[in-house]
């Protein structure tokens, strides 16, 4: 009897953790497409990304309210000729009902035409809302820390 009830919980456990997984591999793929229409310039697609009223808190800038505030933001360096490119290494991911929450490492280059390049490095809190059948992000926290260091000049 005891057998048959623990056989059954764990048979009723086993769809939510695969369906716990499957959530979390949609969100660790949320930020190959953020890169893939970043380094495009794909500026449409991006905003796709993003809730209408999420938030970008980087590391020495005032918060950016609003996906277009967001990618109005994001467009400054490109804009300006510049070559950027991420690389971003995920830690951590959790799911709480309809938000999913993505603690990662990141490294950024950027180089404005006739400029040395800017390197920085650190971690990224971004919290995704579900929205449909997938997910949308909602918020994004970036500060440099000192363990994750910029990635040396070639």
């Amino acid at each position: 009897m005891i057998r048959t009830l623990l056989l059954a919980l764990v048979l009723a456990l086993l769809p939510s953790a695969a369906l716990a997984r499957d959530q979390k591999a949609e969100i660790a793929a949320q930020g190959d497409l953020w890169n893939a229409a970043y380094s495009a310039g794909n500026w449409a697609a991006l905003r796709k990304l993003y809730t209408d009223d999420a938030w970008l808190m980087t590391d020495k800038a005032p918060v950016a309210k609003g996906a277009d505030a967001i990618i109005a933001y994001l467009r400054r360096f490109k804009d300006q000729g510049a070559t950027v490119a991420f690389r971003f290494e995920p830690e951590h991911i959790a799911i709480e009902g309809k938000l999913g929450v993505l603690v990662a490492k990141y490294w950024m280059t950027a180089q404005l035409p006739g400029k040395p390049a800017i390197r920085t490095a650190g971690r990224s809190m971004l919290i995704y809302k579900r929205a449909g059948k997938g997910w949308l992000l909602w918020r994004d926290m970036d500060n440099t820390t000192p363990d994750v260091k910029p990635d040396p000049a070639p």
